[in-house]
Order: C-alpha cells, then structure tokens, then sequence
C-alpha cells in the first residue's frame, strides 16, 4: 500500500493568522505517514502575512527529514531592491526513489479584469514495490475560470504525451538526454483545483473525447452516491463565505482506479484554510 497526502498549506497559516510549517507537519503525520507528500502555496523569500521572507523549501527539507523534496516554482524573479530570488509553487516530497522529475509551466491566458499569477504542476516518478507510479501536483488559477480551463485542457495534454510516450519510449541506449526516461502512464494527480465538481474544468477531466482519456476522481469512484467531502471552508468564512465546498481532488488514471483503496479527509484541522487529504492506493 502506498499512500499520497496532498494539502494547501496556505505557506503555512492556519484561519488563526499564525504561520507554523512545524504544525503543518504535525497535522500531516497525525493522520498518517506517507510516503509521498503534496504542498501547494510554498513560498521562497516571498513576504508573508506576519513580515516574514522565508525559504520554506529550506525549512521543509529540515522538518521532513527522510523525504527528497522535489521544488516547482510557478515563477522565479529577482525583485528590485532584494538580494534573493523569490519563488511560489508546489513542493513534492518522497520517501520513495524519485527515478525523474519534471516541472510543467500552465497557461495563462491574459485578461486584466481580474488578477492572477503564473500556475504550474510538479510531477515525479517513483518506484514502489511493483511498479513505477507518476506523481503530480498542481495548483490552478482561483480568479479566472477562462484560465482554469486552459489549465486543465493543458494536464490533459501532458497525460497524453505520457501515454503515447509510453507506447513509444526511446530506443537510445546511450546515456544522456537522449536516453529513455522514467515516466509511468499509471498517473495520480492530487492538489487545488479552484474548481468545483460541477464545474466545466472538471466535467472537461473526468469525461472521454474524441481525443483525450478520461481522469477518474478517486472520491466519486468509491462513493459514487456520496457528496465530496469538502476540503475548504470549515473554518475560514472570511476567505470562503459560502461555507464548506470541495476544490481540491485526487485524479487517477483509468489504469489505476481499481488501485484506489481509500481516500480520507481531515476535517478537523484549522492549520490552513485548506484541509488535507491522503489517498491509499495497493501497489500490487
């Protein structure tokens, strides 16, 4: 069995205003020990709510010891007047051998109504017992559902690109980046959708076209007759005024649905405005 837990962290604030990645941690393994952690919202130096300009890939590699983290900046600028580089995305951590990694920039198209920020989606493969399994995490645009949507056409096309590589790996046998890589077509994708189940984003994931294969949402396929647990809105009312809802999943590819055993979500946490989740799959 392995299990994947994925959360919003939020940089770390809980609804209470303090920042603490060390509570973070300790929500994270009072559910359980993963072997794959997922973190959307880590910053580097980027100013925080309390002043604060931390390196959270730095803090969160000392707190996690035993996980490889696997850092996906959506953005990367030197702003003026600062000697450090500032950084916003996804972080991965594993305790399972990280055979590749890669990191996918998402679309952002242009519209001054409203403000956004560049997105992206951090992806690793990783060994387990029996076979090699893709790991990705994503964080799509809140304010934008014209975004959102070219958002998520763009994982699908990735998918695709794994899947047909899968089918057509490199032949090369020399070393060097001409050589096949890892990179499984058994896919789990998990983190924060801003979208909600109702949604076209999520209708355009879930349904088969012409020319895509469909994601599967692991809640809907063990609870087909039960609402999504929601993973915001508990305890923020200020941020999310319209109460609980759901807006973060975890997808499967169809090859790996009947692997899904379980998907637990801890609605008792105040630690971001988010709430976590882990999700087990049998790795056999």
């Amino acid at each position: 069995m392995i299990q994947v837990l994925s959360w919003n962290i939020q940089n770390g604030e809980g609804v209470d205003g303090v920042i603490s990645l060390e509570r973070i941690a300790d929500t994270i393994f009072s559910m359980s020990n993963p072997d794959v952690i997922c973190l959307q919202e880590v910053s580097r130096n980027c100013k925080l709510k309390d002043g604060t300009q931390p390196d959270q890939l730095n803090q969160l590699s000392n707190i996690f010891k035993g996980y490889e983290p696997f850092f996906g900046p959506a953005y990367d600028v030197l702003r003026p007047g600062e000697s450090q580089r500032e950084q916003f995305g996804n972080i991965i951590l594993s305790k399972l051998p990280v055979l590749s990694r890669f990191n996918h920039i998402l679309p952002q198209p242009t519209d001054n109504s409203f403000r956004h920020m560049p997105r992206q989606i951090a992806e690793v493969n990783v060994k387990t017992q029996q076979f090699t399994v893709c790991i990705m995490t994503t964080h799509l645009e809140y304010g934008s559902q014209a975004q959102r949507f070219a958002q998520a056409k763009r994982i699908l096309d990735i998918k695709d690109d794994i899947d047909q590589l899968s089918l057509n790996p490199a032949t090369v046998q020399e070393p060097g980046p001409y050589a096949k890589l890892e990179r499984s077509n058994k896919l789990i994708l998990c983190g924060d959708f801003n979208f909600e189940s109702n949604s076209s984003e999520y209708d355009l994931l879930t349904n088969e076209s012409h020319k895509h294969v469909a994601l599967v949402d692991s809640w809907s396929h063990l609870n087909p007759n039960k609402e999504h647990a929601p993973t915001c809105g508990i305890f923020d009312k200020k941020q999310w005024p319209d109460g609980a809802h759901c807006r973060d999943f975890a997808f499967v590819s169809s090859n790996l649905k009947n692997n899904v055993d379980s998907m637990v979500v801890n609605e008792e946490t105040d630690a971001s405005d988010h709430q976590p989740f882990v999700i087990s799959l049998k790795d056999y």
